[in-house]
């Protein structure tokens, strides 16, 4: 995300122009309680886009294991859900 102070206030203006003119889609791997990171030097800017972007939105959150990270490191581990182990008496 934006970090310089110019950057901030870019983006900031642009989510501006664009609120309640036209639709715009967002994509994040912040919570919303950590867009504060992504305005480290204005938390005002921070919080006035984030209510511009919140209002008459529509918020998908997808939870879960990455299918990128697991495409690229033949190592990694899928750690989906875990079969019961059967008893011996079964």
């Amino acid at each position: 995300m934006a970090s310089a102070p110019s950057r901030c206030a870019h983006l900031h203006d642009l989510i501006a122009e664009r609120y309640e003119h036209a639709a715009t889609i967002v994509t994040s791997n912040q919570d919303f309680l950590e867009w504060e990171q992504a305005f480290p030097t204005n938390l005002l800017l921070a919080s006035a886009s984030l209510d511009r972007l919140r209002h008459n939105a529509y918020c998908l959150v997808l939870d879960g294991q990455s299918y990128r990270a697991s495409k690229q490191d033949p190592c990694a581990i899928k750690s989906g859900p875990q079969k019961p182990a059967k008893s011996p008496s079964a």
